[in-house]
């Protein structure tokens, strides 16, 4: 078997230390605005802030109150960190007295309908996002839907991609599109198997306010904290559990992930078959739409999957087109949850763990990844997800149980030589330190994240919400003492001006009706 080390001393050449210097990280962080008592804000999302169909870096995911701030790829983590902070300093400047909730599960709703859906303006694409979020609000509610995550999108350039190919002796002046599809995928394999990892460490909704519920979790043995908390002594990530997102039609797909076309083909299987429960919803009533169409899926991003190969997609085209056509452009990890120990929901340590694990699935002996296994992963990470602090958890590889504390110590050996290898081509120590700052998660649970937050909350006997209520405020100091260096506010105020007059342009130029439109974006090419 070829070790992580054994590859790494393959890919020693000048080559990689060039390319390593631009690997690209993205960051999509949601976060609810919330009125100064903790409910979820009601006002609409500020104009001031730009148009959300068009903005690049301000924009809204299913409701109007869930804000989804952007970074732009960079290939420096102290510039993603600084524009995520300039961001948020613009945003609370101009939310008045509203905060930004600093945890993934959502505060105090007393109905679903306090959450109001996404709008993004008249035109046809505009219409056709908000009648996706209203579908998936009759489809599955809207609570889970107020559920907020952290989306890292990772990348490497041709550059790594020639060089590995090139060292692995398969260099044959081939298409280095293909080969780096494959590999992509081969990381998205493993991040199917290994993404308990991410959740052990980096889960940190151990509890959540009762209201979320909504008759929902009765066969799970939650325990009360303070006056309005539920919680499990052992949860890492309850944003992650069926509490969160849950589709049974969805289980049944089989997604397949041995290689990008099969992937593709299993996405289109599912957003052109019909299922009968959601035709019984009907798609429009009175002239209204109730969903984009009754299919499994109404659009691609409606499959819940903790990482997405993904491609960036022109105007009017659809992902798995996207994909098609040219192939992996990155990969997004959705597994995070917010971090409430951050202004911003992540830390730059974070980040660098998150790269190393990304490599790591990258370049580990393991490839395939059959049904058998792929149920063996999913089953490790519910373990982790509602028990992962226990002492003495088991988990399963390869049929066999494997005690949690010993398969992360093997991992954590093969981590801290990837951290090894990108300090020896970067210089510095930042990877090694940040693999350093996590291990004593390995054999102490109440290191992780899930673990500090859940101390706090238990020492205090306080609940999520009023502890979440105290971060918010003190966060939103943070952000108005915060002096922004890159993303200024009136380079910001700039981008919102730009926003709104492209979204009226859009508006502008169509020619179509609504049905019209739909019918054109979901024919099967031939």
């Amino acid at each position: 078997m070829t070790t992580i080390k054994n590859r790494l001393d393959k890919l020693s050449s000048v080559d990689f230390t060039n390319a390593l210097k631009d690997i690209k990280r993205g960051i999509e962080r949601e976060t609810l605005r919330v009125s100064p008592n903790g409910k979820i804000s009601q006002v609409e999302h500020p104009e001031v802030l730009g148009a959300t169909l068009t903005h690049p870096y301000i924009t809204t995911d299913y409701s109007e109150a869930l804000m989804e701030l952007i970074t732009p790829p960079s290939n420096n983590i102290d510039t993603t960190y600084t524009q995520l902070f300039d961001i948020h300093h613009f945003v609370s400047q101009h939310i008045g007295d509203e905060m930004l909730w600093p945890m993934s599960m959502p505060c105090f709703i007393e109905n679903q309908d306090e959450i109001p859906l996404a709008y993004f303006g008249e035109s046809n694409v505009g219409k056709m996002k908000h009648t996706y979020r209203k579908g998936l609000k009759n489809r599955y509610g809207s609570m889970m839907q107020a559920i907020a995550g952290i989306h890292y999108n990772f990348s490497l350039p041709e550059s790594f991609w020639a060089a590995l190919k090139k060292e692995e002796g398969e260099y044959k002046g081939g298409c280095i599109g293909e080969f780096q599809s494959e590999q992509y995928m081969r990381m998205v394999r493993n991040i199917k198997r290994y993404v308990w990892v991410v959740t052990y460490l980096f889960g940190a909704s151990p509890a959540m306010c009762r209201s979320f519920l909504e008759g929902k979790g009765g066969a799970i043995p939650f325990e009360k904290l303070g006056k309005g908390s539920v919680y499990l002594p052992h949860a890492t990530s309850l944003r992650m559990s069926d509490l969160g997102y849950t589709n049974s039609e969805q289980s049944a797909l089989n997604v397949e992930y041995g290689c990008l076309k099969e992937y593709i083909e299993k996405l289109r299987i599912a957003i052109r078959t019909e299922s009968l429960d959601y035709k019984k919803l009907g798609v429009k009533e009175n002239g209204e739409y109730k969903q984009l169409n009754h299919n499994i899926l109404q659009i691609e991003n409606e499959l819940y999957a903790p990482v997405r190969p993904k491609q960036v997609a022109k105007s009017g085209e659809k992902p798995t087109d996207a994909l098609e056509n040219r192939g992996i452009m990155y990969v997004e990890l959705r597994a995070l949850d917010v971090n409430p120990f951050s202004p911003v929901g992540i830390s730059k340590e974070q980040m660098r763990v998150i790269d190393v694990f990304m490599l790591f699935c990258l370049l580990t002996d393991q490839d395939e990844l059959s049904q058998e296994q792929q149920a063996e992963s999913e089953e490790n990470q519910d373990r982790i997800v509602l028990n992962g602090r226990a002492d003495y958890l088991e988990l399963i590889k390869d049929g066999e149980a494997i005690s949690r504390n010993e398969w992360l110590s093997t991992i954590f050996d093969e981590m801290k030589e990837i951290s090894h290898w990108l300090d020896a081509h970067l210089g510095g120590s930042d990877y090694s330190d940040a693999i350093s700052s996590i291990w004593a998660c390995k054999d102490d649970p109440s290191k992780t994240l899930s673990g500090q937050l859940l101390d706090t909350l238990l020492n205090r006997n306080t609940d999520n919400g009023y502890y979440a209520l105290e971060l918010a405020d003190e966060y939103k100091q943070k952000h108005a003492e915060h002096s922004p260096s890159i993303f200024t506010p009136d380079l910001l105020l700039a981008e919102g001006i730009d926003s709104i007059k492209t979204r009226k342009e859009i508006e502008a130029n169509d020619k179509v009706s609504f049905d019209e439109f739909l019918e054109k974006y979901f024919a099967v090419k031939v």
